[in-house]
């Protein structure tokens, strides 16, 4: 199946380790932010992503986006919500996107909750797995205005982060960027060794 689809799903895949409807769902809106901000190419801005879900669905915006936590342009602010504030630093611009609702049946979610409890018979896993494939192909073909949505929005995005020092705490040894250094007894001391531990 994933055979048939660009290199870009390819490596969302490989990142991610398996297939599902929330990786799927996550390609689509990162390739819609991306385009509803006016770019082919991620490189070409400053690119930044508010995540409002930890699921799958994050996972697409650091590969197609380039939105990672150690570059600084990945932020987690989860409302459980499978919506996604992409905005540009350099202009300033910003859209949010947000999959539209989507009900499995009672029975499809039954039978998802017993193959997650690992008790279906092979017949009710192969049914379970023809579904979920038939519901990805359908994530990664539908027209966008049937999956999903796009609205500008005025956002303060996040400050790049400033390189800072790294002292060594004088009690573990250990070093530690200077923001969250403490004293203790007049000396550098890390979070964890800030407080003397009474025994």
């Amino acid at each position: 199946m994933t055979a048939t689809y660009p290199e870009d799903w390819q490596k969302v895949i490989e990142f991610h380790g398996h297939v599902c409807p929330g990786l799927a769902t996550g390609y689509r809106l990162a390739k819609a932010a991306l385009v509803a901000l006016g770019y082919k190419d991620p490189e070409e801005g400053d690119l930044v992503t508010i995540a409002e879900s930890d699921r799958c669905t994050i996972d697409p915006f650091q590969i197609v986006l380039g939105c990672t936590i150690g570059k600084g342009k990945l932020y987690i602010h989860s409302t459980g919500k499978q919506a996604f504030t992409v905005g540009c630093r350099q202009s300033g611009k910003a859209v949010r996107v947000i999959q539209l609702p989507y009900n499995y049946s009672a029975e499809s979610n039954a039978l998802t909750k017993r193959v997650m409890s690992g008790r279906v018979s092979d017949e009710e896993y192969r049914r379970y797995k023809t579904a979920r494939e038939a519901r990805i192909h359908e994530i990664l073909t539908l027209p966008d205005p049937e999956l999903l949505k796009v609205e500008p929005v005025s956002v303060v995005l996040p400050e790049k982060e400033p390189i800072h020092d790294s002292p060594c705490c004088e009690f573990c040894g250990e070093q530690v960027m200077e923001p969250w250094t403490r004293r203790r007894e007049g000396k550098i001391a890390c979070i964890g060794c800030a407080v003397a531990v009474v025994r």
